[in-house]
């Protein structure tokens, strides 16, 4: 029963990263399969540990898929501030 249901929020987790893909949040997308690749590996020790993070990947992905990120992408992300920084200085 506990396999099925480790399947059944992995495959939800993947499914929410293809929509994110699909309506060109690729910023959102990235950040959901790195996510999830590093908490797999980091809980693979133990199973109850794998499905804890697995859930906390799926929770995450979920939330960003409410909730955007804007890292680099955005009026206030890293990158947009940065160009802004570097024009201010090179006058």
């Amino acid at each position: 029963m506990e396999m099925i249901f480790l399947g059944l929020v992995v495959a939800l987790n993947i499914a929410i990263i293809k929509i994110k893909f699909d309506r060109k949040r690729i910023e959102d997308g990235i950040f959901d399969v790195i996510f999830l690749i590093i908490v797999m590996t980091l809980f693979s020790g133990s199973y109850p540990a794998l499905v804890v993070g697995t859930i906390g990947s799926l929770f995450t992905s979920l939330f960003f898929l409410a909730s955007p990120p804007t890292f680099f992408s955005g009026p206030n992300g890293f990158f947009q501030e940065f160009v802004r920084r570097t024009k201010r200085s090179s006058k």
